[in-house]
């Protein structure tokens, strides 16, 4: 075992803790590991040395490795590491130069160089766990996203596309869910075209563990293309998926990693899908959380 503690540096936004989260379930699920959180949203770092770092990640001793995500823990991250004489695993692509790092995680649509110390992921990686038996075939998911920098946002367009699915899948009972960058009115403009097998499901109406929940019960899943976070979560999930489409605003890591996704076989963009049939699985399961971790252990 090349580690047993590890402290944890979170900004408190809700993506960067959906990673560590994933990461950290995955390696507990391996390895009997002792975990100290510190969370700058709510204690900011001090820049303390050695008595003082043990003090505010309430730790006996000094870490094995110190785990972070998001550009404001880089430098508490490598504080802890210079201090400490510790290992840093870092779970974007850095500001700072690589070298500084011991181990970093990024997907490859942030064109990650060949590294030893350097793991390319499919996407960020996220809590949800694969489920690929019992499934529902007769539900259908569609996730929205909303105004945002990287694909022109258009309601039309997007209810064209769903309307399309629906009624190329008539027996299948389709849930509908918003975002809070979706304009609002869009799930009442659906409503209103009458379709009997629509069903609306505002995010407002949802809990923390619904969309996990419903994505490992639901047959296939379409996700709009600027909801990146969505779609690697419904790819991870097992449920095949699909890629509503939208026009690009300009090339960006977003747009490409979307392509990339469709490309590689993992999900089935809107233009090349057979709509009358059920979207097909992706051509391997995705599971990144678990590859992350193994690779940690690894080390």
């Amino acid at each position: 075992m090349s580690f047993r503690r590890v402290w944890i540096i979170t900004d408190g936004r809700l993506g960067h803790l959906n990673q560590l989260r994933g990461l950290i379930e995955r390696l507990q699920a391996k390895a009997d590991i002792e975990l100290h959180w510190l969370d700058l949203s709510v204690q900011p770092f001090r820049f303390t040395r050695t008595q003082g770092l043990l003090s505010q990640f309430h730790s006996q001793e000094k870490p094995d490795w110190v785990l972070s995500a998001g550009s404001k823990t880089h430098l508490p991250l490598l504080w802890c590491k210079w201090m400490l004489g510790v290992k840093t695993f870092l779970l974007m692509r850095p500001s700072l130069p690589l070298c500084f790092f011991d181990a970093v995680c990024m997907p490859f649509h942030d064109s990650p160089p060949e590294r030893d110390s350097v793991l390319a992921t499919h996407g960020v990686i996220n809590h949800i766990v694969p489920s690929y038996e019992g499934r529902n075939e007769g539900r259908g998911l569609i996730l929205l996203g909303g105004t945002n920098t990287h694909f022109r946002w258009d309601n039309a367009v997007i209810i064209e596309q769903v309307k399309r699915i629906a009624a190329a899948n008539a027996g299948c009972e389709w849930l509908v869910s918003d975002s809070p960058r979706t304009p609002a009115g869009l799930l009442d403009e659906l409503a209103s075209l009458g379709l009997e097998n629509i069903k609306a499901m505002p995010y407002k109406n949802t809990g923390s563990g619904w969309l996990p929940s419903i994505l490992a019960d639901v047959g296939q899943v379409w996700v709009s293309c600027d909801s990146v976070s969505m779609v690697y979560e419904s790819v991870s999930s097992g449920a095949p998926t699909g890629i509503l489409s939208l026009q690009p605003l300009r090339e960006s890591r977003v747009t490409k990693s979307m392509a990339q996704l469709a490309s590689s076989g993992l999900a089935t963009a809107f233009e090349n899908a057979e709509l009358a049939r059920a979207l097909p699985p992706a051509v391997h399961p995705l599971w990144e959380a678990d590859r992350v971790a193994d690779w940690w252990l690894g080390r």
